[in-house]
This record gives C-alpha cells, sequence and structure tokens, in this order.
C-alpha cells in the first residue's frame, strides 16, 4: 500500500477518535457508553477478527523477531521511564508508574486494528502485531509489569496469580488458539459463520477509535506537565526508535520490522494504568499520560508511518 494511503487510513480513524470526543463535550455520550464499546470490542469484535486473520494468514513470517525487538524497546524504556521520573524529583510511585506507562503500548485494543487497517493480511502483518500482543504486553504486563509496580508503589508482593490466568482464559487468547488451529489443519467453516466473524472483526478499528474518544478526560492533564511531557517522549519517540534498532540489528524485513515498531509507538496501555494504581503507583499520574500519550499519538504516527516507508527495507 502507498505511504499516503497509510497515512489516509491513520488519519480517518483519529477523525472516528475526534467524533468521540466531540460527543463527549456535547453530552451525547460518556464514559459509560465508553465502557459499553470497550466490553463490545474486548468480548466479541477483538476476538473475531483475531479468528479470522489467524484462519487467513497465520503468524508472519519474521514475527518472533517482531517479539524480541518490541521486548528490548519494552525494557529499555522501563528503565528510561524511571530515569527520568527520578530526574525530575517525582517520588518512588510516580516513578514506578511511569515505568510502567512508558513502556507498555495499546498493542491490543489500538495496535492491532491499526495494523490490520494499514496492512490488512498482507505479509501476515496482523498475526505478528496479535502475537507481540500476547508476549509482549499482556504477558510481560502480568509478570514483569505487576513485578516493577509492586516494587516501586509498595503495594504487595510482586506476582499477580489470578491476573495471569485471567489473561490465559481471555477471549482475545482463546481466539488465538482457535485461529491458528484453523489455519494450520485447515479447517472449513460455513460460508455464513466465515461473513459473520468478519462482519464482527472489521467493525474492531472503527468502535475502539470511537470508544477512545469517549472515554478521553482531558481535565486530567492539569499540573505535571514537564514530567508527563517527558514520560511521553519515552513513549512515543524512544520506544520505537528503540523497536527500530533492534530490528534493523536483527535484520528484520517487511512487514515485520514495521509491526515492531508501530506496536512499540502505540500509546500507553490502559491495563498498565490498572496495574499501577493496584500495587501503590502513582494512579493518576499513569491515567493522565496515557491521555497525554493517546492525543499526541495523533501527531507521531503518521509522522511515523511515513518515516517507516521511506527508511525501513
Amino acid at each position: 500500500m502507498p505511504s499516503g494511503d497509510l497515512i489516509s487510513q491513520l488519519l480517518a480513524l483519529f477523525a472516528v477518535l475526534g467524533v468521540g470526543v466531540l460527543l463527549r463535550a456535547l453530552g451525547r455520550a460518556g464514559q459509560a457508553d465508553a465502557a459499553v464499546l470497550h466490553r463490545l470490542v474486548i468480548d466479541v469484535t477483538t476476538p473475531a477478527l483475531i479468528v479470522s486473520v489467524l484462519r487467513r494468514s497465520g503468524i508472519g513470517h519474521g514475527a518472533w523477531g517482531a517479539v524480541a525487538a518490541s521486548t528490548v524497546a519494552l525494557f529499555t524504556c522501563a528503565l528510561a521511564g524511571v530515569a527520568v521520573a527520578r530526574a525530575l524529583g517525582l517520588p518512588r510511585a510516580a516513578q514506578g508508574a511511569a515505568g510502567l506507562v512508558g513502556s507498555f503500548s495499546n498493542t491490543g485494543f489500538l495496535g492491532v486494528p491499526v495494523v490490520l487497517a494499514l496492512y490488512g493480511d498482507a505479509g501476515g502483518a496482523a498475526g505478528t502485531a496479535i502475537l507481540v500482543d500476547s508476549i509482549v504486553t499482556a504477558f510481560l504486563l502480568w509478570t514483569f509489569g505487576v513485578a516493577l509496580a509492586a516494587r516501586m508503589g509498595g503495594g504487595g508482593g510482586g506476582g499477580d496469580g489470578r491476573g495471569l490466568l485471567a489473561v490465559l482464559l481471555h477471549p482475545n487468547v482463546l481466539s488465538i488458539a482457535v485461529g491458528l488451529t484453523l489455519h494450520a489443519a485447515p479447517i472449513p467453516l460455513p460460508v455464513w459463520l466465515e461473513q459473520a466473524l468478519g462482519a464482527l472483526g472489521s467493525a474492531t478499528p472503527t468502535l475502539v477509535f470511537l470508544a477512545l474518544g469517549l472515554s478521553l478526560d482531558l481535565g486530567s492533564l492539569r499540573g505535571r506537565v514537564r514530567p508527563l511531557a517527558a514520560v511521553a517522549a519515552v513513549k512515543l519517540l524512544l520506544s520505537p526508535a528503540v523497536a527500530l534498532g533492534a530490528a534493523v540489528a536483527l535484520g528484520l524485513k517487511r512487514p515485520s520490522s514495521e509491526v515492531a515498531v508501530l506496536q512499540s509507538a502505540m500509546p500507553t496501555s490502559m491495563v498498565s494504568v490498572i496495574v499501577a494504581a493496584r500495587y501503590g503507583c502513582d494512579g493518576q499520574f499513569a491515567a493522565a499520560t496515557a491521555v497525554v500519550t493517546t492525543l499526541g499519538a495523533l501527531a507521531t504516527l503518521p509522522i511515523l508511518v511515513e518515516a517507516l516507508r521511506r527508511i525501513v527495507p
């Protein structure tokens, strides 16, 4: 797909986000409506999307390299987030929050739909994005992320078996197993079921960005402008730069290299905000960073897409 088409697709998705922001500002919809859309996306449309994508294309060549590059970016930015917050004189709880929200990306709720919208099934890009979300975000968040939050926030033990079990039994994870099984067998599906999965899955990007627009709380940005900007720079600029360097060092080719960079460039994972608050880190700072990075991605993602088209082999 030409770079202009990629950017147009991305801008169209952010236009949908703008509709959500406008509806919230006009009082026509709000957080409760966003919660309904979130649940619909998480439990219905995203699993359908995953099954549909993986059944057709499986996991792309170079997917594990993309996982490695994204993992390097995550650990680097976790350390950078803590270091930046410490340099700015923030308390330990805020440092822990900065490490979490500066490193964990919104790879599933946002990244997978964006990659699918930009690349379709080309070269297994969407399958690669799904693998990155499952391992780099979900698994590492409930292991390394929880340990980091508990250590920095003083919120108890460094492990959450129930949280990890919930991840393993999540509809998205189960749908990965179903999709890969259907791809490997291959097992034919009735036409009506295949069309239903496709229709539900294709609705995911629109619903995701509409829900994001409805849930953005601009009031959380008051104060702490400097540290918020610093941690947002770690998330939106340093993270994709490190992923790109790792992808080049590993010799990754398109689209795997681009997926690794894009997933690392996504704004803060909302689940990392929840983990930060649960384990005694600064939840308010984490939530404000999520808002800043989501808004900042309006500018950084289109620029990044254009840059990738020019410099990635």
